[in-house]
């Protein structure tokens, strides 16, 4: 892999509402199919050659949507699932700050130490899980050393080779933000640093010395429907 687009799945009505998802399978709503159809208008020059979708609905229509007629095949994966938030599934945060004060406190402050209550993984668990298949899917000669070939195409200015291939991620906003957080070698404390709106963007290339990021959260893409 040289290049790994990761996309957050189009707005639902629980997004708009500002209601937590979690693992509740919540469909696109009408919006959310128009930012996808968006994704594929700002895609269409990529070479996507394989892409990873959570099983989700929300993701996986988004996927669907943004793919369009290309060949390279989808495969559907819980390990691009969502956190599951437990008790605070359906919830928007101040009903949340109110049910739950101390856990939420805790939450705000560093979600890398906090389980929602009944969620069955924690954030770290979410990181490892997203990151494994990553891992799993870094490989050829962009990963394995390259000699002095380590940041030599961003140097340049110029594009990574993408012979090795450009792999689409479509997921959710936490699974996304703990990627990051990975991948620019911050802690996991600070994953809300990363603005991650439905139906943005991040464009990483990825070398043997770690990833240049070309772009993260873009949502340029939907100016037209008020985003």
């Amino acid at each position: 892999m040289r290049r790994l687009i990761v996309v957050r799945h189009g707005v639902t009505e629980w997004n708009e509402d500002g209601r937590y998802q979690g693992h509740q399978d919540v469909p696109l709503g009408e919006k959310g199919r128009q930012q996808a159809r968006r994704l594929a208008a700002r895609l269409q020059h990529e070479r996507i050659t394989a892409a990873y979708c959570s099983d989700l609905k929300r993701a996986s229509e988004t996927a669907e949507l943004a793919l369009g007629e290309r060949e390279a095949p989808l495969i559907h994966t819980p390990e691009l699932r969502e956190m599951s938030f437990g008790e605070w599934e359906g919830l928007r945060a101040p009903e949340i700050a109110a049910r739950f004060p101390e856990v939420w406190s805790r939450w705000v402050r560093d979600p890398s130490e906090v389980t929602p209550p009944g969620a069955p993984e924690s954030l770290a668990g979410v990181q490892r899980r997203v990151v494994a298949l990553y891992e799993s899917l870094r490989s050829g000669p962009a990963s394995e050393g390259g000699g002095n070939d380590l940041f030599t195409h961003g140097a340049a200015g110029r594009e990574a080779d993408s012979d090795d291939g450009t792999v689409l991620f479509v997921s959710h906003g936490g699974i996304i933000r703990s990627l990051l957080a990975h991948l620019m070698g911050l802690p996991l404390s600070l994953y809300w640093r990363f603005s991650i709106r439905p139906a943005s963007l991040s464009i990483l290339d990825i070398y043997p010395a770690g990833p240049i990021a070309e772009v993260i959260g873009e949502t340029w893409h939907l100016s037209d429907l008020g985003q």
